[in-house]
Formats: C-alpha cells, structure tokens, sequence
C-alpha cells in the first residue's frame, strides 16, 4: 500500500508539471487526446464515461442529443457551463481553506481551473491542466449541466462513478460537503472568469465573457 500511494504521489506530480504533454484539449486537435495518459495520472478514471453511458440508458442522467464535440460550438457551450459549475463551488468555507480545484471534462480532456478566496472564484477556461496542489475532478459536460441545472445531485453522481475526485482527503470532503450546500448564505463573492489559451486566434479572444 505504502509503495502504491509513492508511485501515485508521483503520477499526481508528473501530470502537474507536465499538463500540456499529457492532455491536450480535444477542442483544439482531437487527434492530441491522451485519455491514456489520463487514466495513468488519475487511475480508473476513464470508468466515468463508462458510468456516464450507463446512466443516460438507464434515465439517470439525459443523452447528450446536441451534437458537435469539437469546434467554436462545442467549446462556447462546454466553457460556457463550465463558467456555471463555478457558482457550485463558491463556498464561503472553500475560500477560507484557500481551494484550488481542476475540473476535466473526457473524452475531450479539457481543463478547468477554480481558484476559491475570499474574494470569490476565479474560473480559468480552457487551461492547460492542474497545478501541483489542485484538487482534480474528473467527469464529462452532460454531468455537470446535470448538476448545474439541479437535476442531478453531487452525492449520486459520485456514487454512480459519473465524477471521480482527486487529491488530499480534507480537500475532498470540503468540496463534496460544497457542492451539497446550496443555501445563498453559504456562497462567497462573484465568479470571474478568464479563458487561459484560446482554440484559434480568429475564433476567441483571451478572455471571453459568456
């Protein structure tokens, strides 16, 4: 056990200072994907879309009918409800601890960084990957509509395997004990939003209001 939890600390740390060899974001070249690489850093994780697939057939969660996975559509409407997740973690007890959490969406490897602080969240679109100390959620677009539209809660989310959380025990238990809180007392300041590399120079500037 000990020496599975070295070679894991160590993944965690090779994907944190190697983000852009690892995981490319598919919105870009979606022949750059390197879901193996994924599942290497962040074991079991390509099981949510397994999970995801599972969950539309059974009803749990609606099928993904919107079509393009690639191109300005898709990513204006993934960095879109990206920029929305942000509101689910704007928790006054997140900003305290200092939270900082990267979200990938598969199978298109697209990152996500919120940086909670008293001040509010800052939601980095379309970034590069992890930082070395990010909590890291795994899961696809579908689910977190579901969850920002209130259809989906985090707690069955997790325990179907549609999301998969990375990083230090007491992180995770502070975000899963956030995102179950939705009393507007509980939120902190504004969301701020910032996209960190656009997907082509004509198509997005480098900080798109959506």
């Amino acid at each position: 056990m000990r020496l599975y939890s070295t070679v894991f600390a160590a993944c965690l740390t090779a994907g944190a200072l190697h983000p852009v060899d690892l995981l490319a974001c598919g919105y870009d070249n979606p022949q750059s994907i390197a879901l193996g690489s994924l599942n290497w850093v962040y074991p079991d994780a390509l099981y949510v879309h397994t999970a995801v697939s599972q969950a539309e057939a059974a009803g749990l969660l609606p099928s993904d009918g919107l079509g393009a996975q690639r191109g300005p559509f898709a990513f204006y409407r993934a960095t879109a409800t990206m920029k929305s997740f942000g509101t689910n973690l704007a928790d006054a007890r997140l900003a305290e601890g200092g939270v900082a959490i990267s979200v990938v969406l598969i199978p298109q490897a697209m990152w996500t960084r919120y940086e909670i602080g008293p001040n509010g969240v800052n939601v980095h679109g379309h970034a590069e990957g992890p930082l070395e100390d990010d909590l890291v959620i795994v899961t696809e677009e579908t689910v977190v509509r579901a969850l920002v539209d209130g259809k989906l809660d985090p707690m069955t989310a997790e325990n179907k395997g549609l999301l998969r959380i990375y990083g230090v025990p007491e992180h995770i238990e502070k975000v899963r004990a956030a995102l179950m809180r939705t009393a507007k007392h509980d939120k902190a300041q504004p969301i701020r939003f910032s996209t960190a590399v656009s997907t082509s120079p004509s198509d997005f500037s480098d900080d798109e209001q959506l």
